[in-house]
């Protein structure tokens, strides 16, 4: 018994010691960001982050986030440190929140980086553009605030769904895969290019998107260019909806003639998950196959 209880012991301390070991690792800014151990107390500035830091075993550590933050439904009791975008985030209530780190998408808050290491806050920008960075962001997450384990049995799975999706659809034809519009905004009309992981959910999913060849991320365009375009879906977030209803798209100009609009062909899928860089991007990619393939999936 003495042995057991020694053993037990031994491996706790053992436990402690190496969560106590400094942890170093670069952002995406590329700079060199060293903890004293794990972060104990974690402020997260976006939606996205949030579900990562909760899906990479780290929840039980977030102090603060955003009044968007609203998954997991725990996400919503934690203390708001302002809205989405720069101007909104309160940099007072973060320091209020004593954090030992700020976790933020690169290039929604990163202007917000000077202020808050002002401030004395550890900050640390997180790419989050496709695929691959989200991967990576819940396998860093997992390391400096998680469970390792636990992100990386969830990376494991995200894959592997991936994967699934892709062999499903890899014997369609370019003929068989529907040209998709996915609807951004729509004063001005702005749609995802082919950088985004929107469009890259939308071809996992087996679908092309109409604007793969445009070479910025997120573009205006004119009613035009979605005429001569012809997609044969529409998509948009569902958040989104009341101005992509068929009746209202048929009163653009063109746009009555489109096959998606004459078909009726249009899909809104929630916002909350196809909009958020996180770990329910895979429930995005699988929502969007089941829409425009609904014999497959």
């Amino acid at each position: 018994m003495k042995r057991t209880i020694t053993a037990i012991l031994a491996f706790t301390l053992l436990a402690a010691a190496l969560a106590a070991q400094p942890i170093t690792f670069t952002d995406a800014r590329n700079i060199n960001i060293t903890l004293p151990g794990k972060a104990l107390r974690v402020v997260s500035l976006n939606p996205a982050m949030t579900e990562i830091i909760y899906a990479a075993g780290a929840g039980s550590r977030l102090v603060g986030n955003t009044t968007w933050c609203n998954y997991p439904a725990e996400a919503a009791a934690v203390s708001k440190i302002g809205g989405y975008s720069a101007q909104s985030i309160s940099i007072e209530q973060i320091v209020a929140l004593r954090p030992d780190l700020v976790l933020g998408e690169a290039g929604s808050v990163t202007e917000l980086a000077d202020a808050m290491e002002n401030a004395g806050l550890r900050f640390a920008a997180v790419n989050l553009r496709n695929f691959e960075d989200i991967y990576q962001a819940i396998s860093l997450v997992g390391r400096i605030a998680g469970d390792q384990t636990v992100a990386a049995n969830l990376v494991a799975s995200l894959r592997q769904r991936v994967a699934n999706v892709v062999a499903r659809v890899a014997g369609l034809s370019r003929q068989q895969r529907p040209v998709v519009y996915y609807e951004v905004w729509h004063e001005p009309l702005m749609t995802a290019g082919p950088n985004t992981f929107i469009s890259q959910i939308i071809t996992t999913a087996g679908g092309i998107n109409c604007f793969a060849d445009v070479d910025t991320d997120w573009p205006t365009i004119s009613f035009e260019a979605i005429v001569m375009r012809n997609p044969t879906v529409i998509m948009a977030s569902d958040t989104h909806g009341v101005n992509v209803s068929n009746d209202r798209l048929a009163l653009r100009p063109g746009w009555s003639a489109l096959t998606a609009v004459r078909t009726n062909n249009v899909a809104l899928i929630d916002g909350d998950i196809i909009s958020r860089p996180g770990p329910r991007f895979v429930d995005a990619i699988e929502l969007v196959a089941a829409r425009l393939f609904p014999v497959q999936f």
